[in-house]
């Protein structure tokens, strides 16, 4: 009955590369793409949570590199996503490369000071710390205990 039938038609223009975010405003904004911001107006006026301040300087450094670590890795995912539909665009995947290049060392140096966060860190840890030393996960907080950013 409805096969013939053709409810709507989408009309999707095709996304270009244009001016970009930077990394915290990406996160802030939800894309790194100024031209996909489209925020929801019900929202202004509404109170921002503060962000809880970790305790002894060790802590905070811990925190601040995490806060790194996430800013690069949704800009990665957000330019993935792009690519996903450009895959020849040159700017999007220097961008691209660029971005992991910084997220793997964020991570090695993060593994380095603290624990690993991946299981790619967890490899690096043993290459460098043998005979089961390596096997750290249970060093570091977890998320519900505050970890996390």
């Amino acid at each position: 009955m409805f096969e013939k039938e053709h409810l709507a038609i989408a009309s999707v223009p095709m996304q270009r590369w244009g001016e970009l975010y930077d990394e915290q405003e990406a996160l802030d904004n939800g894309t790194v793409f100024p031209d996909l911001n489209k925020p929801f107006f019900v929202m202004e006026g509404a109170p921002v949570p503060e962000r809880k301040a970790a305790g002894t300087p060790g802590e905070q450094q811990r925190e601040h590199m995490l806060l790194q670590i996430q800013k690069v890795s949704f800009v990665v995912d957000d330019v993935r996503l792009y690519m996903d539909t450009h895959p020849r665009d040159a700017q999007g995947l220097a961008l691209l490369r660029a971005m992991l290049g910084k997220r793997k060392q964020l991570l090695k140096e993060y593994a380095q000071q603290f624990y690993p966060l991946t299981i790619d860190c967890m490899a690096d840890a043993c290459e460098n710390v043998p005979e089961g030393g390596c096997y750290c996960w249970q060093k570091g907080p977890t998320p519900w205990e505050g970890a996390c950013v």
